[in-house]
């Protein structure tokens, strides 16, 4: 199921990142394991068997989970160990409903007041989005695209909306990027990464509109198609 040597690598493969404790480590192993399908939704599984595979005591793998459970990726099942979500349609399209409420005025907000030196960094996550998207290197797509929309969120000074937006994501990209890739838009999703920051770049806020919309409806596509592949699966 899982990789135990992703435990002792950072999400880019390399050596342990500083600082990072072993909880955290389990954390993102298990996290980009969720985002890539190979915890699938609806997948079961437990703390001992997990904590074998890795290798490591059951303690940091337990508080490892318990943070995935507060993101909202996984449930416990009592006595019978945990779950990774499988949303229903109907709370994704009310999910994507909601995103559009806050995603879209988030967006046009930053975008009247972004700098070029806070376009720069992000323009480079972007890149490598591209790039492991051409690449099919799915895990760091997902990884690096995480991290690119979180810092974008985060110019909007608030924690509180992006945390909020960022979760949301979090629950779509457990189904959306498996059914994405099977469609094959995996490449035309990470340029639209670039187009936002260019509108934005350009204070072009009716095209901030557009490309922030057209994501969105992208990734409900693929939203809606695994939803039915999830629903046979799990029924």
């Amino acid at each position: 199921m899982l990789d135990r040597n992703r435990v002792s690598v950072d999400r880019r493969g390399g050596l342990a990142v500083k600082g990072e404790s072993l909880r955290e480590q389990v954390v993102n192993s298990l996290r980009w394991s969720i985002f890539t399908g190979v915890l699938p939704p609806g997948g079961r599984f437990s703390v001992p068997a997990l904590a074998e595979e890795f290798r490591v005591s059951p303690t940091p793998v337990r508080e490892a989970v318990l943070d995935l459970v507060h993101e909202g990726l996984v449930v416990a099942l009592p006595n019978r160990g945990f779950q990774v979500v499988a949303p229903s349609l109907e709370y994704l399209r009310q999910a994507m409903q909601v995103r559009r409420l806050l995603e879209i005025p988030t967006m046009l907000a930053i975008a009247r007041t972004v700098s070029v030196d806070q376009i720069r960094p992000l323009r480079r996550l972007a890149d490598s989005i591209l790039s492991y998207a051409l690449e099919e290197d799915l895990k760091r797509f997902v990884e690096t695209d995480y991290e690119y929309h979180w810092r974008l969120t985060g110019l909007s000074g608030n924690p509180i909306l992006t945390e909020l937006i960022e979760e949301m994501r979090s629950r779509a990209r457990v189904v959306a990027v498996p059914a994405i890739v099977r469609q094959g838009v995996l490449a035309a999703t990470a340029r639209e990464h670039l187009d936002l920051l260019t509108a934005m770049e350009n204070r072009d806020l009716p095209a901030v509109e557009r490309v922030t919309v057209a994501h969105m409806e992208r990734t409900f596509e693929g939203l809606k198609a695994a939803a039915g592949e999830v629903s046979e699966a799990t029924s």
